[in-house]
């Protein structure tokens, strides 16, 4: 058995982290003790009343006596085969602990303690003939039924087990097998089970354990339910996703034929935080938060979650799967044992206290009339709530005494004010808004060649509060209805012209913009030129977004930076941080640009950035991406990109000439291909972006120089660059089409300094003018 002391350095560490109403009474190294990882923590209390934390690692199940929390003492470790996934549960006297290792579920026989820590122990790997070796979690009810979620039989669904005959040896009574199940909890009869690849949850009737029975589904705010807990009195369900900057959720299911959302709140919003696991106790929601620690939620109103506690395990800040990964809160002296992948186990004393809520409802001055989403933010409270369509709204902080509220929705002027809140207490609060005198701001469009005006161009004028789009009509003419005077992104553009993208300040004595387009073909898809898109792929195909990282890099984490707009193309875009959810499986998947008429452009080249991820791809078989030029009769490959296995999506840069390849026609197009065919499971993915077509190479050793001038070059250490065009992103580029090099200038004129870059040709780039600047040690 081994006994743990807290060093000053470590409870100076501690302090340093997020705390509100928990404090740390210890903490063990698992990494010091097992050079291992922690999964998730259970709890069991023995007949004497001490108290035992049952912590799954990436090496075995730990038993830690936190009986006296500033003194643990480990007094019991089973080594397993190494696993990032093991899952302690307790029934009576016996735990249970499964995991994705083929190690069968371990069973520990707990009643020798306190008087001895040799505890017997066995393992359950399901009867003859329907045998499993691993499953994801696991948990046990009050009536002496263990459920295993996630096995390696069948779907993957709900093994139900009877425990109360031999504990050690329990008999398989029912399946529940509709989906894979990822957790799940069970009371009164009835399973709470969370479909994390189906992206819903699930309510079904276990009174015959032999014939479970559906009762409802339901879709949860991220559609990648990870865990489910039900609310003391059964009516709501709280949930979680598994997914970067994803919410609780709770939903009314007193009518399971009619479940509906009544709230739904983050911790660090806009951080892209990861929840995990939720549990109830009481009145109180205690969330194991990933790189957030754990987080306390008071949850006496269902509709209004306020946050009255924190304890952060982990040091910064992700988006991915660090910190804190399981919690238990239910020992019967209050204190809490903490879960941290790489941190350890935390021993914790939690202050539960209750929030002081504010409740009211939002109209307009002068009609009385209800408004929807208005903005309320109470103090500094980082969870800011909106009204409904009927303009109530609920919302509250762990703080009592004098709080600000500010009350903000687009279009009106924002009021402000003070209330007095009690804890426990709900305070009621109505306000009116007034709304702001809009005023109008007519957009022209026109050929920059032929001065003519161009029909049903998009305009776009983005403020960060509100966008305003519109097509234009015969007249080139679009009439906007603004409230904010301020500065816009005005874009603008059509298929067959350049787009125009600049920053403008806009108010009401502006009056008219005129915007200027070049003819041409360029899409950075800030705006919808409908590119099209086909395929069979099941998932994973093309979309028109803002690209959506993954935990392993599979997807870039932003669009080609220079350009407009944070759009590209990308194969399937969900939010989920894994990467082999929604990519692309079981099919091809095809994106098709608008018509192009080329027949003036004799050396006509087709320039983009790509990006392409495969892991465990086929070399030539699939998992290829292929880019294909089509003059409406004929189709030719023109690029293509072999799995690189594993290399993080990146960037790259092409330009293509068309000339000798096919004929121009005025029916050209680019299309793109991935597929992943059965039965090859691997992980593709692919980016599109800033398409554009010119008459020579700009990545070439052609110039277009223009008016650009450089000198001195070759150069040694900077080269001076005159004759740009202020406030146009000016690129470098090697040889190889990567980028080296982005600057926007202020002025016609700037400096690169070359110092980093070794000796080489590259291509400077300012739109559609190029020109080659050498690097030479002299």
């Amino acid at each position: 058995m081994k006994h743990f002391t807290i060093a000053l350095f470590l409870l100076g560490f501690i302090q340093m982290h997020a705390q509100l109403n928990i404090d740390s009474l210890s903490h063990i190294s698992y990494q010091q003790l097992h050079g291992a990882n922690l999964n998730d923590v259970w709890g069991y209390e023995d007949e004497l009343g001490n108290e035992y934390a049952i912590v799954g690692t990436s090496k075995g199940t730990s038993i830690v006596d936190i009986s006296n929390p500033s003194a643990p003492v480990e007094i019991f470790w089973y080594p397993g085969t190494e696993s990032i996934w093991r899952d302690p549960n307790v029934h009576g006297n016996y735990a249970y602990v499964t995991t994705e290792a083929d190690d069968g579920m371990l069973i520990i026989d707990l009643s020798p303690l306190p008087q001895s820590n040799n505890l017997p122990v066995t393992v359950y790997s399901g009867p003859p003939g329907q045998t499993w070796t691993s499953a994801h979690t696991c948990f046990c009810d009050e009536n002496g039924y263990g459920y295993v979620f996630g096995s390696n039989r069948g779907n993957g669904g709900v093994i139900i087990l009877d425990l109360n005959n031999n504990p050690m040896q329990p008999d398989e009574v029912g399946v529940f097998d509709n989906w894979y199940c990822h957790d799940g909890y069970v009371r009164n009869d009835t399973m709470y089970l969370g479909h994390i690849f189906d992206g819903f949850f699930s309510l079904v009737d276990v009174t015959s354990k032999s014939n479970p029975a559906l009762i409802a589904t339901h879709n949860s705010p991220s559609n990648f339910t990870h865990n489910i807990w039900p609310s003391q009195s059964g009516q709501y369900v709280f949930t979680t996703d598994e997914v970067s900057g994803a919410f609780i959720g709770v939903y009314d299911i007193s009518n399971p034929a009619a479940i509906f959302e009544v709230e739904r709140i983050q911790n660090s919003p806009g951080a892209g935080v990861i929840p995990h696991n939720t549990h109830v106790l009481g009145d109180y929601l205690i969330t194991s938060y990933y790189s957030d620690g754990i987080v306390v939620h008071d949850c006496t109103h269902p509709n209004n979650l306020v946050k009255v506690g924190q304890f952060d395990t982990y040091v910064g800040q992700t988006t991915g799967y660090d910190g804190c990964w399981g919690v238990y809160p239910f020992f019967t002296s209050g204190t809490i044992v903490a879960a941290d992948i790489t941190e350890g186990l935390f021993v914790l004393g939690p202050h539960y206290q209750k929030g002081s809520y504010l409740e009211g409802n939002v109209t307009e001055v002068g009609t009385n009339a209800p408004l929807n989403n208005v903005k309320v933010t109470l103090g500094a409270n980082d969870q800011p709530d909106f009204t409904l369509a009927n303009g109530d709204y609920a919302t509250g902080v762990y703080q009592t005494g004098s709080v600000n509220v500010l009350f903000e929705k687009v279009g009106y002027i924002p009021f402000s004010t003070s209330v007095n809140l009690v804890q426990g207490q709900t305070t009621t609060l109505d306000a009116q808004l007034v709304p702001m005198d809009p005023y109008n701001v007519l957009v022209i469009v026109n050929d920059a060649v032929t001065g003519m005006p161009i029909y049903d161009a998009q305009v776009q004028l983005i403020h960060p509060l509100i966008s305003h789009s519109g097509l234009t009509n015969a007249l080139g003419e679009e009439n906007f209805t603004l409230y904010y005077q301020d500065n816009y992104q005005v874009i603008a553009g059509k298929w067959g012209y350049k787009n125009t993208c600049s920053q403008m300040l806009i108010d009401s004595l502006t009056g008219t913009i005129t915007l200027s387009l070049q003819p041409g073909y360029y899409d950075d898809f800030a705006l919808d030129f409908g590119w099209s898109v086909n395929g069979t792929a099941h998932t994973g195909m093309w979309e028109r977004g803002v690209p959506h990282a993954t935990s392993s890099g599979s997807v870039v984490n932003a669009d080609v930076p220079w350009d407009c707009g944070q759009n590209c193309f990308v194969t399937g875009n969900d939010p989920n941080l894994h990467p082999d959810f929604d990519d692309v499986d079981q099919g091809i998947t095809v994106l098709n640009s608008p018509i192009m008429d080329l027949t003036g452009m004799p050396t006509p080249h087709f320039n983009y950035g790509r990006g392409f991820y495969c892991y465990y791809g086929p070399q030539l078989v699939d998992d290829t991406l292929k880019v294909f030029a089509s003059n409406g009769i004929e189709t030719v490959l023109i690029d293509q990109v072999n799995p690189p296995q594993g290399t993080a999506m990146n960037w790259e840069y092409k330009s293509v000439s068309l000339a000798g390849l096919l004929a121009i026609t005025p029916n050209m197009q680019i299309l793109l291909t991935l597929s992943d065919e059965d039965p090859n499971v691997n992980i593709t993915e692919a980016a599109f972006d800033e398409f554009y077509v010119t008459n020579y190479s700009v990545l070439g050793n052609e110039e277009t120089s223009m008016d650009i001038e450089v000198f001195p070059n070759p150069a040694k250490n900077a080269v001076n660059v005159s004759g740009v065009i202020p406030d146009e992103n000016c690129i470098l580029f090697d040889v190889f089409g990567r980028l080296v090099y982005q600057v926007k200038p202020i002025h016609s004129s700037l400096q690169l300094d070359l110092t980093s870059l070794p000796n080489g040709m590259y291509s400077f780039i300012q739109r559609d003018r190029s020109v080659r600047i050498i690097k030479q040690d002299q």
